[in-house]
């Protein structure tokens, strides 16, 4: 239990490469499903711009957040370079992409699927009220 609450644990981490390339792929990431989101967009995939149009966003700000605590345990500021801090943001991290993971395998299609047949049914609905009378106007 002290191992995660110490307040000044040092300034000695093996893991500083390995988390900064985390932060640089998590930006870089970002960037990417931007891009993504774009192509999504342009091929009018609705579901997938209500369901995911946050991550890339979420993404900066994890690395942010990541940032900070390594340039904070360099620095062995107390209390802000406790190794909870940075247990917490990992598994945070890990959280939010398995949720994310799980959205896209298994909400995903449904929603896309409900969506498609929603479109159809508002097809038929508008060919059909195209030729009833419209209301009078006063």
């Amino acid at each position: 239990m002290n191992y995660l609450f110490t307040p000044s644990p040092g300034q000695a981490f093996k893991y500083y490469t390995a988390l900064l390339i985390l932060v640089a792929l998590l930006i870089i990431g970002s960037f990417v499903f931007k891009n993504i989101y774009k192509k999504k967009l342009e091929n009018r995939d609705f579901v997938f711009k209500k369901m995911y149009k946050k991550v890339p966003n979420r993404m900066i700000y994890f690395a942010i957040g990541l940032l900070f605590i390594i340039v904070v345990r360099y620095e062995n500021i107390p209390y802000f370079a406790m190794r909870l801090w940075l247990y917490l943001l990992l598994l945070g991290m890990a959280v939010y992409a398995g949720f994310q993971v799980y959205k896209y395998f298994k909400k995903y299609p449904k929603e896309r699927d409900n969506f498609e047949s929603r479109q159809a049914v508002k097809t038929s609905v508008d060919v059909k009220m195209k030729y009833l009378p419209n209301k009078k106007r006063k």
